[in-house]
This record gives structure tokens, C-alpha cells and sequence, in this order.
């Protein structure tokens, strides 16, 4: 599980750092860095991974598996780019409508073969859900989100990619 736990690595430091600096207003160009740091980790090492990828089962299931890491690269370029360009956010929130059925429906999957990605996609599913919820229908959870993503980075990602880290998964 190396490029997995080390993508979840990053993914849960700045799920959390999101989280606080919305809680502490911090601006939104400090925020970026941390989050284009992980989107170009992401995306650089999923391209890395489709360029290896074959025609066998096990490289079709490497498909699957950098489609996953694609969606979460994409998330944290957006957010970058809007916290250093104040974009229209209604085109995420409809990514992350897309993101969070897909998550879903890997949490169903999962449960067949390993039920810690079941709480895992499903979390990853509530917290992309609550970026379409208020960034399209704009229920107002801008409370709810720093919360979120403090506990999904934490408890969904972070942690998770210290056990993988180690081989302890």
C-alpha cells in the first residue's frame, strides 16, 4: 500500500489544515500552498502509475485505482486554485456530486473485500456530498465543513496512511 499510504498522508494533513484555517480565517493564498503541493503529488504519481499500467487483471485494477487517486489529485487543484483565484465554486460542487456517488459506490464494493475501505469511502463519499450540498444547493454548512474535514482527514486518511506506511494494514 506504499503510494496509497502515502497519498492518504497528504490527503489527511491537508484535510485538517483546510479545516483549521477555515475555522482561523487564515487567508486563502497561505492555504493553497499545502493543497497544490498535494494535488501535483497526486496527479504526478497517478500519471507515473497509468504510464505502468498493462492489460492484466492486476493492472486493470490499477486503473481503478488511479481513477481514485485522479479524484482526489483534481479536488485539491481546485481548491488551490480557488483560494488563489476566488473562482465560481459551483463547478466543483458538481465534481464533488460525481466524487461522492463514485465513493459511494466503492464503499459498497469494498465491503466484499476489505470492510476498513467501506468507512473509508464512505467518509470520503460525506465529505465530497457536503461540497456539493453547499457549494450547489448552498445550504449553509460552512460550520459543518472544518469539522468534516478535520475528522475525515484524520480518521479516513491520516491515520490510515501510517498503518500503511508501516505495513500494518
Amino acid at each position: 500500500m506504499g503510494f496509497l499510504g502515502l497519498s492518504l498522508f497528504f490527503v489527511g494533513i491537508t484535510l485538517v489544515s483546510n479545516g483549521l484555517n477555515r475555522l482561523l480565517n487564515v487567508d486563502g493564498k497561505s492555504t493553497a500552498i499545502m493543497n497544490l503541493f498535494t494535488g501535483f503529488v497526486l496527479v504526478i504519481g497517478n500519471v507515473i502509475m497509468l504510464a505502468k499500467a498493462g492489460n492484466t487483471f492486476t493492472d486493470v485494477m490499477s486503473y481503478q485505482n488511479v481513477a481514485s487517486g485522479f479524484l482526489f489529485g483534481i479536488t485539491y487543484l481546485f481548491i488551490a486554485s480557488n483560494y488563489l483565484f476566488n473562482l465560481d465554486l459551483r463547478p466543483f460542487g458538481l465534481y464533488a456530486l460525481f466524487a461522492s456517488i463514485y465513493a459511494a459506490l466503492m464503499a459498497v464494493l469494498s465491503y466484499g473485500t476489505d470492510i476498513r475501505f467501506v468507512f473509508l469511502w464512505g467518509a470520503w463519499s460525506i465529505l465530497w456530498l457536503e461540497g456539493f450540498l453547499e457549494l450547489v444547493l448552498k445550504l449553509k454548512l460552512e460550520k459543518v465543513f472544518p469539522f468534516l474535514s478535520m475528522a475525515v482527514g484524520l480518521f479516513a486518511a491520516f491515520i490510515p496512511s501510517i498503518y500503511m506506511l508501516i505495513d500494518k494494514w
